[in-house]
């Protein structure tokens, strides 16, 4: 065997061996098992002229154990990241330290690590390099581990994150670092100070961290899609696919997080894929071009659960829908559960075919509208326990929420403006003082629809040309759209009548007060509008206008 390792294709082999396991077992899994004592490294076969990736780990308990539960996964992982002939195999790294599991072998661990330590320097004084210890370290295991040295940069630096090491190993590392030199170095980069550990991130404020079901906050804004989405994990056969859609900031990306820890706890699945329609255009993209298509058929349609977020970018793409829509087939065939978000129901996203859309439709629809105020109140009071060094009074949060919009990054935003205030003032801040370093969070964070906006949601709604409101067209196909479009501009606009019926290429402001008395007239009367496969009730077409407009 020949060993491929140092090349920059050789890293970007094992960062796409290693997302593809992540992907395969999950986050936590992967951090559990693949990011403390092993390293990863490719090999070019001198028989078959094959690519195998090598899993360096530190004793032959753990080689057992991965070899048990993850032989799949990492035949999968390796085929995704080097081609179908690739292959893995596990060695023993013999020069990986072990770690002392009995506190009585503390000191005699750390007398080993000085005759090491003092080893090591003897031979770089020998060869003329720097005596610091972490060059007479590697200069040890020079001769053992030529073959693999600086394997892994991605293991390593996971494995070296505080982020995603246990605080009996924070504790253990500053232990030592007391009794080495201020100068001394780890494999995986410089040591930490002593003492840092107190200083380490809030779990809660971590990126991707509390998206679960607890600490979700429902309100009258989106009951229905909380208890879809607590169905579709208890029973996940009955509500497949379910579909969840709303303006930004309305939790679905938190929900859809949250049924997919769901299904790996509780549910025990172990193949559950969480990825963006960017995500997955790029997947398919890119395989097209490198692995082909076999091993990206078989990513996604051998999984537990697929979620898949912001399905409106799969849109107009039209060979990346063709694969999309053989995936959620197969795998709707196998009784597999699918969770879709975005930010319209799948009938109305322009540019998703029919049978994308109503394959996507076909189990549960759920909208998630705008934060109502209690939901605000109730999702800035936790934000503010979580992130806020001081409490804050009930009537200044009340008084923030009323002016905050219903988008929830929003209301994130200003809870870590009020902690920000509270250290920097070192006592609760006032509403003029959030109002003053805030003021365009405090304000709605939702620009106004315009007349042009409007006429646009109307057109997409209808079927219609970008234009074609503004023509002389006197067909109900034309026509009643357009006088929709006018009675919305007035509602949602600040627009005089006038301009109104300017815009829509009308002579008189009459026209735009006649619009308004007949939509109510259709209100009362539940009138259909429009023509062909584009009709609907009035009511219909402005629930489907607005939901554009917040979108």
């Amino acid at each position: 065997m020949s060993s491929t390792q140092g090349s920059i294709e050789t890293q970007e082999a094992i960062e796409r061996f290693a997302d593809a396991l992540r992907q395969r077992i999950g986050a936590d899994r992967f951090r559990l098992w693949f990011t403390h004592g092993i390293r990863f490294d490719v090999e070019q076969s001198e028989d078959d002229d094959a690519e195998v990736i090598v899993l360096l780990v530190s004793g032959p308990f753990a080689a057992d154990r991965i070899t048990k539960n993850f032989t799949t996964e990492l035949r999968a992982a390796s085929v995704m990241a080097l081609g179908d002939r690739a292959r893995f195999r596990l060695e023993i790294d013999q020069a990986t330290e072990q770690p002392s599991l009995i506190d009585d072998d503390t000191s005699a661990s750390k007398k080993q690590r000085g005759r090491n330590a003092k080893a090591g320097a003897t031979a770089d004084e020998s060869d003329g390099r720097a005596s610091s210890k972490k060059t007479s370290r590697t200069a040890d295991k020079r001769g053992r581990g030529k073959k693999h040295g600086g394997a892994g940069k991605l293991s390593n630096l996971l494995s070296d994150s505080k982020l995603t090491r246990r605080s009996d190993e924070l504790d253990e590392e500053d232990d030592d670092d007391e009794d080495r030199a201020p100068t001394s170095r780890s494999r995986g980069g410089s040591r930490r100070e002593s003492g840092n550990t107190d200083h380490l991130p809030i779990p809660e404020s971590l990126p991707t961290s509390g998206r679960t079901l607890d600490s979700f906050i429902s309100g009258p804004c989106n009951d229905f899609a909380f208890s879809a989405a607590t169905m579709a994990m208890s029973t996940p056969e009955i509500a497949t696919p379910l579909f969840l859609h709303g303006p930004t900031g309305t939790g679905k990306s938190h929900l859809l997080a949250a049924i997919a820890e769901e299904f790996r706890r509780r549910r025990r699945m172990r193949r559950v894929i969480v990825l963006t329609a960017e995500q997955f255009t790029n997947d398919f993209v890119g395989s097209v071009n490198s692995t082909g298509l076999v091993s990206f058929r078989r990513k996604y349609r051998e999984v537990d659960a697929l979620l898949i977020d912001d399905v409106h970018f799969l849109a107009s793409k039209t060979a990346t829908l063709r694969e999309a829509l053989y995936t959620l087939e197969t795998l709707s065939a196998a009784g597999k559960p699918l969770v879709f978000t975005a930010n319209l129901p799948p009938a109305d996203i322009r540019g998703l075919t029919g049978e994308v859309a109503g394959r996507m439709a076909s189990g549960l629809v759920c909208p998630l509208l705008a934060l109502d105020p209690a939901t605000r109140l109730n999702l800035l009071t936790r934000l503010v326990k979580t992130r806020c060094v001081l409490d804050c009074d009930p009537s200044l949060l009340a008084e923030v929420s009323e002016a905050v919009g219903g988008d929830a990054r929003a209301v994130t935003g200003v809870a870590n403006l009020i902690g920000m205030l509270q250290r920097m003032f070192r006592r609760e801040p006032t509403i003029d003082e959030i109002r003053q370093f805030g003021g365009d969070l405090m304000r709605n964070t939702r620009s106004a629809p315009s007349l042009r906006s409007i006429e646009r949601a109307v057109c997409e709604a209808f079927g219609l040309e970008g234009d074609g409101l503004r023509g002389k067209a006197q067909t109900r196909r034309v026509s009643e759209p357009r006088t929709l479009a006018m009675y919305l501009a007035r509602q949602h606009t600040g627009s005089a009548f006038t301009e109104i019926a300017k815009h829509f290429g009308r002579r008189s402001h009459t026209g735009a007060i006649a619009a308004q008395q007949k939509v109510e007239e259709w209100l009362a009367s539940g009138k259909t509008i429009g023509g062909g496969d584009a009709a609907m009730a009035a009511a219909d077409a402005i629930a489907r206008v607005e939901a554009r407009l917040r979108a």
